[in-house]
């Protein structure tokens, strides 16, 4: 005589199997969902409408530059500030107190956050007269800009100039808050990125404002050249 068999298992068993591939699930959408939300809300213009004007990957041409960090030439405390074109390398941004050692790219956007920080076009390059502003992901390169002090150096090099500032303030803001983001008329850099949170992004800003404290240009000033000859 066969034994009856319990129904109790088979009817549980959906039940078992809907509730082990949904944590499946849950588990391996946190970190993707936080990692695509901060590409595309990170960039420090989170409204910013500006479109490239070349060709290339998505209509963006990359541009990598080999910037020298160590040169060790003559310099000048005054010299022309060169802008680059959208999408191009042209700095590498160095905070030793804090470890951070990334190219600078001209623009935002997904494609080139995942290069490095960005220097949005709304602001002035390094060196220039007014704020330079920078931004990079939380999770990469400026993963521990939220351990950065008053006082600590931070230095941009590029292939004009090097340019050296002090940490003079740390910020937090909403980011839908302009305020730090805006040109303005003081030679400084900020620097900031989303707070890092595991389940999803975040709409708080973290980062420092940087006094510009010494400008090194590697060529004299053109209209200088001039009147010397």
């Amino acid at each position: 005589m066969m034994k009856k068999r319990s129904i109790l298992p088979q009817l549980l068993m959906p039940f078992f199997i809907t509730g082990l591939c949904g944590g499946i699930l849950f588990l391996l959408s946190i970190k993707p969902y936080e990692k695509a939300e901060t590409y595309l809300r990170v960039a420090f213009m989170d409204n910013n409408n500006v479109v490239p004007q070349s060709d290339g990957i998505a209509g963006l041409n990359i541009v990598q530059t080999d910037i020298d960090t160590e040169y060790s030439g003559k310099t000048y405390d005054k010299g022309d500030v060169v802008y680059p074109e959208y999408g191009t390398q042209y700095a590498v941004i160095e905070c030793e107190a804090i470890d951070i050692f990334a190219p600078v790219y001209w623009g935002n956007g997904t494609e080139l956050l995942e290069l490095g920080g960005c220097n949005t076009p709304s602001s002035v390059v390094a060196g220039g007269e007014g704020n330079t502003v920078i931004s990079a992901h939380v999770n990469t390169f400026f993963a521990d800009l939220n351990k950065v002090k008053v006082g600590d150096e931070v230095k941009l090099y590029t292939d004009y100039g090097r340019f050296t500032y002090t940490v003079s303030e740390l910020i937090e803001f909403e980011s839908t808050d302009k305020k730090y983001l805006k040109k303005g008329d003081k030679d400084i850099l900020t620097l900031y990125t989303c707070v890092d949170n595991l389940l999803a992004a975040s709409d708080k800003r973290i980062g420092c404002r940087c006094k510009l404290t010494k400008r090194e240009f590697y060529k004299e000033p053109k209209e200088e050249v001039k009147n010397e000859e």
